[in-house]
């Protein structure tokens, strides 16, 4: 649920700080708010999901230098934050033109307050209004579908009265449509124009039979109403059960998924695969999601990936959802970044964490993809920024050594190597070894390091210089560069 940006600026509380808009005015009317956070942090952004507004003093930011502060502008952007507001922490703290005019180049709203008001009563009174919406919306959702229920119960599963109780209950059409967008059955009732649709996935048995679709007039309509939806995905697919029954190929293709989920031996894939026509030595990978909105996640990813994933090899299982990708011989692996690429635009936003498995060259090898993709759970990201949408390929030395039946001898070569950085960083609460894994992944770059951490150089060439003392010499002379990069990544990877 989210609250337009210029209602939260109306506010009386908000009001009354004096808030000055210094950049991206054109945004406001679009901007909206999903949650109001308070933090000094900088690097923050990869916990972020969007639509969150960001209260802070700057005490951090503002002591960066001008590149350092347009990344992070950038680096909140990018995570589609609605806006960021700064009250200054002293008279002395400026708001630079540059920081103003990062902001203005990529369209973020940054705001400044003039007067002193604690952030915990900007944050509560909006934070506050943002749970009512919900609560009461998720309130008219169970209502709903309890009396949708009582229908199936005492009246039976027709769906044509089902559908005019939505109507009447949210004074919109409903339709129950195909997969194919032929329109099945729908409520009575004046048509919109031009509908904004909401739809949730009806599933039958593992798999898409339908869609229940909402019209709705305006966008701030369609967000209310969407989570309302949602909620009505499971009681239509009950009574539509009753009336739909899954073709043959549905069957095969289900049995095809559950058997790579369960890794059945290569000689009953190969008859799943026959019987589901498809190709055995078909390149392929697969995607493990976990959400507490599957429904919606399913809708995402079909549409991401239209072409690529195999129709009905979509299966929810031990509360995952599972989905293979399907990809042509001929470059099979730059398909599979361009899908990886197309999930993170479609998903971004969603409360989900999303594994792609590695490329296998057969459908025989997919329970593979599929193990490799479950490892990524153990790993804690080592990239800044990393989307929810992760890529076994990026954690191929991880995934390496998660293999070899030998943990002792993995973080005795950790202990050995970088040891003295681990014990300087947990006597001392220091970032010896997240600043020695950045400054190797830019190939030595203190600028891009610097950029990348949020730090001035002059701070970077201080833990540099304490790192190579701790290691005994810079590893561009000493020759152990490949050697440290992988200690980095070990022990990074097992820092959750």
């Amino acid at each position: 649920m989210f609250i337009p940006l210029l209602e939260i600026l109306e506010d009386p509380i908000f009001r009354s700080a004096q808030p000055q808009v210094l950049a991206a005015r054109s945004e406001l009317a679009e901007a909206k708010v999903r949650w109001v956070h308070a933090t000094e942090l900088l690097d923050i952004a990869h916990l972020l999901r969007g639509g969150e507004m960001l209260l802070s003093t700057g005490q951090e930011l503002l002591k960066l230098r001008e590149e350092a502060q347009a990344a992070h502008v950038l680096a909140l952007k990018e995570r589609g934050i609605a806006a960021l507001v700064l009250e200054p922490y002293a008279r002395t703290a400026q708001i630079t033109p540059q920081l103003i005019e990062a902001a203005e180049q990529v369209k973020l709203p940054l705001i400044r307050l003039r007067h002193t008001v604690p952030f915990v009563d900007i944050t509560e009174r909006i934070n506050r209004s943002i749970v009512s919406k919900q609560a009461a919306t998720l309130q008219q959702a169970d209502m709903l579908s309890q009396r949708l229920a009582q229908r199936i119960a005492t009246s039976g599963p027709n769906l044509s009265p089902l559908l005019q109780m939505i109507r009447d209950d949210l004074g919109l059409t409903a339709s129950l449509q195909s997969l194919e967008g032929q329109v099945l059955v729908a409520s009575e009732g004046e048509r919109i124009a031009a509908p904004i649709n909401v739809a949730t996935d009806v599933v039958i048995g593992g798999d898409v039979a339908a869609h229940l679709i909402v019209e709705c007039r305006q966008p701030e309509e369609a967000e209310h109403v969407s989570m309302i939806v949602q909620r009505l995905g499971s009681i239509i697919s009950l009574a539509y059960a009753q009336h739909h029954r899954p073709s043959r190929e549905q069957l095969a293709n289900h049995a095809l998924m559950q058997a790579i989920i369960d890794d059945a031996g290569e000689h009953y894939l190969a008859e799943r695969a026959v019987e589901a026509g498809m190709d055995t030595e078909v390149p392929l990978c697969v995607g493990v999601v976990q959400s507490h909105d599957m429904a919606r996640l399913r809708t995402q990813i079909e549409r991401a990936l239209h072409g690529e994933v195999r129709p009905g090899c979509i299966s929810l299982h031990n509360n995952r959802l599972y989905f293979l990708i399907e990809l042509e011989a001929q470059g099979a692996s730059r398909a599979r970044e361009a899908c990886i690429l197309r999930l993170r635009q479609a998903l971004g936003g969603l409360a989900m964490e999303c594994a792609i498995g590695p490329l296998v060259g057969s459908v025989t090898r997919a329970p593979l993809s599929v193990q490799h993709a479950l490892l990524l759970d153990r790993f804690a990201s080592v990239r800044a920024l990393e989307s929810r949408v992760r890529d076994a390929s990026d954690y191929a030395l991880e995934r390496l050594f998660a293999r070899v039946d030998n943990a002792p001898a993995a973080s005795g070569f950790v202990q050995e190597v970088i040891g003295d950085l681990i014990a300087w960083d947990r006597a001392r609460q220091a970032d010896l070894v997240p600043t020695l894994y950045a400054w190797l992944a830019t190939g030595c770059n203190a600028t891009a390091t610097a950029a990348q951490l949020y730090v001035e150089r002059q701070s970077l060439h201080k833990r540099l210089k304490k790192i190579f003392t701790l290691l005994g010499g810079d590893p561009r002379q000493t020759g152990t560069i490949l050697q440290l990069h992988l200690a980095c990544r070990i022990q990074l990877s097992q820092e959750r």
